[in-house]
């Protein structure tokens, strides 16, 4: 569980698990490794109504044995706390999750996919996840998609009927204002004054699309030998990306990758410009955090960031995998000051109006009291 899925699921949990919204919440986690997740969880043990169950045996993967293992204890805990209602989040928690408070009789099941698995597998895999989802989504009462886009792909695929599928949009808060804010990160980040700054914060996985990423700050570099690119975050493809950054022919320090940082979202303060190259999302929070910042953004044209990015107006969409384009982008905002802050003070708006953190927190608290 990490990146977006963590920042959603926490988000529930620092307000669900408190004492004056009248819940009692029990996590289950397939915890795998990532960093202060743990804490973060005892944190909310401390403050609050809420538990949690470590199940190693829920793995990322499909492993039938392992899967077989992870149902059944997933039962045993079920069984043991007996809730009113259960919300599955992810594929394969998702599947099991649902399949096993169904068989238990639990009266109330909901599941929010973030990403439905049948986005990103192609051929008889995809078909295969698809099928799945739609079996357990006979199990469920209601499905809760993070933006109408996804929603719009559940329909056209059967996935379940219109009336389960309900849009909750992933909500951020707005940053208080900090004119200080600005300096201050960027000191921490080494950035000298008036050094162009673009930043992508992402898990390190080919869902992000990284690649292109590289490829699009090796061609602004060679237009604008100036800025500095800093990508921010941790996953299976980190060892990789530090080794072709390495291998650029660039000078040092131009594209710094920084690993995990529990600060991610206070350094989108210190960019001029945030791009996420993905090749899938559901809607993505990184794309919300810069904008509440008032930063523009640069975005694959993929389902989730087109129903958060308006072309033009709040950043740029750019075709999947074209990496010149999104150079190009990247350049012309870098470019042009005006531009940028017209386009960011418009970013800051639109999340303050359809992405607030109040309004997801509330669409939740009705669903659960329903």
């Amino acid at each position: 569980m990490g990146g977006g899925v963590r920042k959603h699921l926490c988000d529930l949990l620092r307000i669900f698990s408190r004492p004056d919204e009248n819940f009692s919440v029990h996590g289950i986690f397939a915890e795998r490794g990532e960093p202060g997740l743990i804490a973060e969880l005892d944190d909310f043990k401390a403050a609050g109504n809420f538990d949690y169950t470590i199940l190693p045996t829920m793995q990322r993967e499909v492993r039938p044995l392992a899967d077989m293992r992870a149902y059944g204890q997933l039962k045993e805990i079920l069984r043991e706390v007996a809730p009113d209602i259960v919300h599955t989040h992810s594929s394969k928690a998702g599947i099991l999750g649902r399949h096993a408070a169904s068989n238990l009789g639990v009266k109330r099941i909901v599941h929010t996919p973030h990403v439905f698995a049948f986005q990103w597998a192609d051929g008889l895999k995809g078909r295969v996840f698809l099928a799945l989802e739609r079996q357990a989504a006979k199990r469920c009462h209601s499905i809760v998609c993070v933006g109408e886009g996804q929603r719009a792909d559940a329909l056209a695929r059967r996935v379940a009927e219109p009336e389960k599928l309900r849009v909750i949009r992933n909500g951020v808060a707005i940053p208080a204002e900090d004119t200080g804010v600005r300096e201050r990160t960027r000191r921490m980040l080494d950035l000298e004054d008036g050094t162009p700054a673009v930043g992508m914060v992402a898990r390190l996985a080919p869902q992000k699309g990284v690649g292109v990423f590289l490829q699009a700050a090796t061609r602004v570099i060679a237009q604008r030998p100036n800025v500095r690119f800093v990508i921010v975050g941790d996953g299976p493809l980190e060892d990789e990306m530090r080794a072709r950054i390495a291998a650029l022919k660039i000078g040092p320090r131009q594209i710094q990758l920084l690993g995990f940082r529990a600060d991610a979202e206070l350094l989108f303060a210190a960019f001029d410009v945030v791009a996420l190259s993905s090749l899938y999302e559901g809607l993505p929070y990184v794309l919300l955090e810069a904008m509440a910042r008032g930063i523009p953004v640069v975005a694959t044209d993929v389902l989730g960031s087109r129903d958060v990015v308006l072309d033009g107006q709040t950043g740029y969409l750019a075709p999947l995998n074209d990496a010149e384009m999104i150079a190009r982008r990247i350049v012309s905002l870098l470019d042009d000051a005006t531009l940028r802050e017209r386009m960011g003070q418009s970013a800051r708006r639109r999340v303050a109006t359809e992405f607030s953190f109040e309004s997801f927190i509330t669409q939740h608290r009705q669903l659960y009291r329903e």
